[in-house]
């Protein structure tokens, strides 16, 4: 650092339009005016204490839970028992779209419930029956289990 005409300078940083000395950090030359494009010596940001931070981060974590549990979907209602003559016409149509073509109808004698077999009767076109176990699954179809082993029985 040597005495210049702006104040202390440094010895090694100058001025490139008119070579005057520049006082260190400075952001232009006094004599000139020419900009000097070095970046400024980094200024740290103050640090929060360690107990805001944690009081920062909670309520962070507080609002994203509550965010979470104010948007869930309420759990969706369980499918109600399906009445006989209603099941009759969803098993022939499922059968029909399954493959079977020759389906003549399906008896079934009890309401379909969740988690619950009932025996229903498939009817062939040609009199034929073979025995259905029907059970309601949780999204409200109807799902059909052949028991072993599955026999058509021929009808009268």
């Amino acid at each position: 650092m040597v005495e210049g005409p702006g104040g202390l300078v440094d010895s090694d940083t100058s001025c490139p339009r008119c070579g005057a000395g520049a006082a260190a950090g400075a952001s232009s030359c006094r004599d000139c005016g020419y900009v000097f494009f070095e970046s400024p010596a980094r200024r740290s940001l103050p640090r929060l204490s360690p107990l805001w931070t944690a009081v920062a981060v909670g309520v962070l974590a507080g609002g994203v839970a509550l965010v979470v549990l104010l948007s869930r979907d309420p759990a969706p209602e369980p499918p109600g028992p399906v009445p006989a003559i209603a099941a009759d016409r969803r098993l022939e149509a499922q059968l029909r779209t399954s493959g079977v073509d020759d389906v003549g109808g399906v008896d079934c004698q009890e309401t379909i419930r969740l988690r619950g077999l009932t025996r229903c009767e498939l009817l062939y076109d040609d009199g034929d029956t073979q025995l259905l176990l029907v059970d309601l699954t949780d999204d409200g179809e109807l799902d059909i289990q052949q028991p072993y082993p599955a026999q058509r029985r021929p009808g009268p």
